[in-house]
Parts: structure tokens; C-alpha cells; sequence
């Protein structure tokens, strides 16, 4: 999907969750396979119920605690309401053709240069409609100095810091040097008995291990290499596992994002001829990505690559639920309890 913006964020806790569904891409008969493990089960006990009116609250109980944090040490903040945002939301449901599907392949590719949404028979609202959303506190730092703004930022996000020498190296995120706006997030993310409760934290690791050990074993390794070896007979060489050609195609449309540097003399104009060439770039390499995708689909349909994977992993969230049952139920217990 092309977007202005291309971000994602998720707990780690979060990240596994998605994970551990077991999101099908294409490939392979699963008329004979249920859609859910035994260890998926207890994740949907957890958030089965989870709407957008949850996620919201979530959010606004954030930006309370954000904002009596900023006031404790000096600073005005208003609360920013981000769900006004939202003039909708994205849906697989919305969409004119299966999301993984050999259909979806021919017409969107991954969907990375493409807007499956685009031709979807409800159409999004257009830009702006139910987006009218601006940034309560934006008057406050135009009144202060810049000193006083470097101040308000530190307070509020902690001291930023990064390597000089490797800016792209990746900075490993602690709460405690986040600012008022990391205290908030793990005050209401990571201590209400979710997914990053600290006495669950050796169960997760230990899910860790296990969806690691799922995806080395033997007869997944297989299926990467026979999928590897259908890619390369199809003109698509140097793709050693499944979701490596989709990443390929996703690295070059972030090396056309990364490509330009804002600055604080960036003008409208100049967002308008960076989006006007980046259309153009992406543009490019559709055609490619449609390829490469509908390859990927039928490498992935000729050795059952879904079925083989996802059977495989049911085995081993069974294995783990037999283990850890007990440990398992006092989680969900624990998070319903909070939640």
C-alpha cells in the first residue's frame, strides 16, 4: 500500500502475537487446516475483544499520565487526542480480492508499490475528511525560545542520542531515558498485565525459543530450500528462504523514502516535488514486484509451503501449551483481570 507515511510500531509482546497467528500468504492447500494453534487460543482469550475504542483509551490514558508528568516538572501539555486522526481504518475485508491470494499477487504484487485499497468497493474517506487534527500544544512551543523548546522536548521525550558515526544503527528503546512520554507508555502498555508484565517475562522468552525452534526445524528448512530453488528455475535467483524476494521489494521502496533528508527550511512545495518523484520511483518497480510476487505465490502453492509451515508450527505451540498450560491461564488471568 502507497502511503505518505510508512511507520509501524508493536510491543514486542504485541509483535509475537502476530507472529503466532500464523498469517497465510498464498500457497498450499489449508481446507484441512484449522486457523488457529492451541497456543493462538489463549492469545485470543486475551485479545479476541480488542477494538479500536480499546486502543483509544489506551491512548488517552497515555497522554493523561504525559501530561501530569510535563507539569510536575514545569511544563504545560495539553493531551493530544490522536484518534481524530483516523478518518477510517484499513480492512483486508474492504479489499476487491484476497489479501495473499495468487489474484492479489497479479494485480497488487505485496501491495508495497501498489494501493490495494485503492480500487476496494468502499473507497477511504478522502484526504482530510475526519482528519481535521492539529497539535494542542503547538501554540505553547511557538512562544518559547529555542532553548526553552530543547528543554520541553527533552522532558517530554528524553535525551535523544545516536550514534554520529552509523546513523542508521538501531538504538535500543528504555522507557526510563524516554521522558515523560516513556514513563506514561509503560506505566499503562507494560505494567497492567499485558503483554510485557514482568512476572510472564522467562514464558515469553521461552515462546521465543519455541517459535525460533519452529521455524529451524528440519522440515521448514526443506521447504525454504526447495522454494529457493522453484525462484531461481523462475528467473528470481538469490532468495535463500521464503520472505526474503517480498523483503527485497519492500528494502528498495524504504531506499527511495530514505533517499530524502527534511530540514528545517523544507517548504510545502518541496514535500509536493519529493512525493511527485517518489510516485514516479515506485512506479518503477511494480511491475518487477507484481513478477516477483506471483512467482513467489505458485513456488509457494508447489510444495504446500502454508500447510507444510503452518502444521509444523501447530505442533510445536502444542508441545508448549502441554508444558506451560498452567502458566498460560494465570496470564490471560492476569490480563483480563487489568484490562
Amino acid at each position: 500500500m502507497t502511503t505518505t507515511l510508512r511507520t509501524a510500531t508493536a510491543s514486542g509482546g504485541m509483535a509475537l502475537l502476530l507472529v503466532l497467528a500464523g498469517c497465510s500468504t498464498g500457497g498450499g492447500d489449508e481446507s484441512s487446516t484449522p486457523e488457529a494453534g492451541p497456543l493462538d487460543a489463549f492469545f485470543e482469550q486475551m485479545y479476541g475483544e480488542w477494538s479500536e475504542e480499546d486502543s483509544n483509551a489506551k491512548q488517552n490514558e497515555v497522554e493523561e499520565i504525559t501530561a501530569r508528568c510535563m507539569q510536575d516538572l514545569g511544563f504545560e501539555y495539553t493531551p493530544v487526542d490522536y484518534s481524530s486522526m483516523s478518518g477510517g481504518s484499513y480492512s483486508s475485508d474492504d479489499l476487491d480480492v484476497e489479501w495473499g491470494s495468487k489474484e492479489f499477487a497479479e494485480k497488487y504484487g505485496y501491495g508495497a508499490t501498489t494501493d490495494p485499497w485503492g480500487d476496494a468497493e468502499e473507497p477511504m474517506p478522502d484526504e482530510g475528511e475526519g482528519q481535521e487534527w492539529f497539535d494542542p500544544n503547538q501554540e505553547y512551543l511557538e512562544s518559547m525560545s529555542e532553548t526553552e523548546q530543547a528543554a520541553y522536548y527533552e522532558a517530554l521525550y528524553g535525551v535523544q542520542t545516536f550514534d554520529e558515526s552509523d546513523p542508521e544503527a538501531e538504538v535500543e528503546w528504555d522507557w526510563e531515558q524516554a521522558g515523560c512520554s516513556g514513563k506514561a507508555q509503560h506505566e499503562v502498555w507494560d505494567t497492567d498485565g499485558g503483554f510485557n508484565d514482568p512476572q510472564f517475562e522467562a514464558l515469553q522468552e521461552e515462546m521465543n525459543t519455541m517459535w525460533e525452534s519452529s521455524m529451524n526445524d528440519p522440515r521448514v528448512t526443506e521447504l525454504n530450500s526447495k522454494w529457493s530453488t522453484c525462484m531461481a528455475d523462475a528467473g528470481y535467483s538469490g532468495f535463500a528462504a521464503v520472505g526474503d524476494a517480498e523483503n527485497s521489494i519492500h528494502e528498495r521502496v524504504n531506499a527511495i523514502y530514505d533517499g530524502y533528508e527534511w530540514t528545517e527550511d523544507s517548504t510545502e512545495e518541496d514535500w509536493e516535488a519529493f512525493q511527485a518523484t517518489v510516485d514516479s520511483q515506485l512506479a518503477e518497480i511494480t511491475e518487477e514486484e507484481i513478477a516477483t510476487a506471483v512467482a513467489d505465490w505458485e513456488c509457494k502453492d508447489k510444495i504446500r509451503y502454508d500447510k507444510v509451515q503452518r502444521d509444523v508450527n501447530f505442533e510445536y505451540q502444542q508441545e508448549f501449551v502441554d508444558a506451560h498450560k498452567a502458566e498460560l491461564e494465570a496470564w490471560v488471568a492476569a490480563f483480563n483481570e487489568a484490562s
